[in-house]
């Protein structure tokens, strides 16, 4: 994954949404998981929509708010 500047919360997202991604990767592989993967899937998309929401807070702020 890619550094991202911004806060610490956009840092957290990002390594959850990693760590989802590692889980899914080795889940595929076993049967019958596919329902947990809809559910990690889901909960994956839902960490995107806060980081996504955290992105353009961190935008509409000054850069003095980012050093903390």
């Amino acid at each position: 994954m890619q550094y991202e500047p911004g806060t610490i919360d956009c840092h957290v997202f990002m390594e959850c949404k990693e760590q989802i991604e590692k889980m899914l990767l080795r889940l595929y592989k076993i049967d019958n998981t596919g329902h947990i993967c809809d559910q990690l899937q889901s909960i994956y998309r839902q960490i995107e929509g806060m980081h996504d929401l955290k992105k353009i807070n961190v935008k509409n702020m000054p850069n003095q708010d980012l050093i903390k």
